[in-house]
């Protein structure tokens, strides 16, 4: 069975949570027909949501992702053509920084629903952007459509009903604040700390922590009620922009005994630290369904299953970025994973797979695996030496439904 490498991505898709403006961020979408509530039928697949949605007689498939202030479409795409209305400065989560245009998309039609006015910028289409063809942004929220995403029956209920899920049930009430135009909560990752997190539905993890504010945390550890354990540090790079790979820095494999939302709490909770934003991820919604209504700035997260919930997700093991060469490279390794037992050391290069020359990480992000197979992984290190590796790629054990608690490991991981 055709299968994706491990791997793991930040920000290609979630440049507009970070961006300074040239020209004029829009909301102004239009709903057509008014006092609508409208009940899509969506893809839950691999902790991602993606919406059908047809424009110019063609169905598009759109990542839903709340951590982009405004819609993105890819260059090639027929939608990239639209009239182009101005142009923004793109600050992504590796601290690369370009100048991209914005077009006003052609009527978008969602369900029952038709959106108007709809702008969206224009970026090139990278390896994190496979099987996509854009992107719907928080600007639907911003708009003042009431939104909430239920995974369990793979529903997007969208409504211009300013109340319309005030009164969810068994919710649990939080305020967001938007910076950059998308929505930031405040969650209790361990003892007392309150940290604010961006909901990002962008990234398949379920949550990432500042390094910066980790290791403030660590220095007031004897504080906090609620422990976490560190398993491991390294030196690495793990998060690729849609300019390129973030600079090599410190990351901490941290699990967190408890992580509240809310009135909602979370234990066993594996997770890294990233020299960007902390963050939840779509994962959560693999414990309930979430609503968003911006007439209060409030997100409803409603559990299918009680007020406590166990998560024990497995830690990341291994991440891989682009060489200076486009090769796909170790950018970051666990040392207490099976990658690491098996000979991966940050820093290599693979060259070949079964004697099969390996030349970008596109090709090998859509090499096609299968599982439980054994393949031998050719890897040069960085002093030079190439040497070979066994390793099964892909487990024979997966799963992909939002209410299992013993995780898969995540095969293109977004943070």
């Amino acid at each position: 069975m055709a299968h994706r490498a491990y791997i793991l991505f930040t920000a290609l898709l979630t440049v507009l949570s970070m961006q300074a403006q040239l020209g004029r961020y829009s909301a102004d979408i239009r709903a057509l027909p008014q006092h609508f509530c409208d009940t899509i039928s969506v893809e839950w697949e691999r902790d991602q949501v993606y919406v059908p949605v047809t424009a110019g007689g063609r169905t598009y498939r759109f990542l839903f992702d709340t951590g982009a202030g405004q819609a993105v479409v890819f260059s090639g795409s027929p939608l990239a053509d639209a009239p182009r209305v101005s142009n923004l400065l793109s600050h992504d989560a590796a601290g690369n920084i370009d100048t991209v245009n914005v077009v006003e998309l052609p009527p978008l039609r969602l369900g029952h629903t038709t959106l108007y006015e709809c702008h969206a910028t224009v970026q090139p289409s990278g390896v994190g952007a496979r099987g996509i063809d854009g992107i719907l942004g928080f600007d639907l929220v911003n708009s003042g459509l009431c939104l909430k995403l239920d995974m369990q029956s793979q529903q997007l209920i969208i409504s211009d009903r300013k109340c319309c899920f005030d009164r969810e049930e068994a919710a649990t009430s939080l305020r967001y604040r938007l910076s950059y135009h998308v929505p930031y909560v405040d969650i209790i990752p361990f003892g007392r700390r309150s940290e604010r997190v961006l909901f990002d539905t962008g990234s398949r993890n379920f949550f990432s922590m500042n390094i910066d504010h980790f290791n403030a945390a660590e220095e007031q550890r004897h504080r906090f009620d609620r422990p976490y354990r560190v398993e491991g540090r390294t030196i690495g790079q793990h998060a690729i922009g849609h300019g390129g790979t973030e600079p090599m820095g410190e990351v901490v494999f941290l699990c967190l005994d408890s992580l509240g939302l809310g009135d909602c709490s979370f234990k066993g909770i594996h997770a890294i630290t990233t020299q960007g934003g902390s963050h939840l991820g779509a994962r959560l919604l693999r414990y309930g369904t979430v609503a968003f209504c911006p007439r209060h700035s409030r997100m409803f997260f409603r559990p299918y299953e009680g007020m406590t919930t166990s998560v024990n997700n497995r830690q990341l093991d291994i991440a891989f970025v682009a060489d200076a060469t486009g090769r796909p490279q170790v950018g970051l390794v666990w040392s207490q994973g099976t990658p690491y037992l098996r000979g991966f050391r940050q820093g290599d290069i693979i060259e070949q797979i079964d004697g099969r020359p390996v030349r970008s990480l596109l090709q090998f992000v859509t090499w096609p695996f299968e599982r439980g197979r054994e393949y031998v992984f050719t890897v040069r290190s960085t002093d030079g030496r190439r040497r070979e590796i066994k390793w099964i790629r892909v487990p024979m054990r997966e799963e992909n439904t939002p209410r299992e608690n013993t995780e898969k490991k995540p095969l293109l991981f977004i943070p």
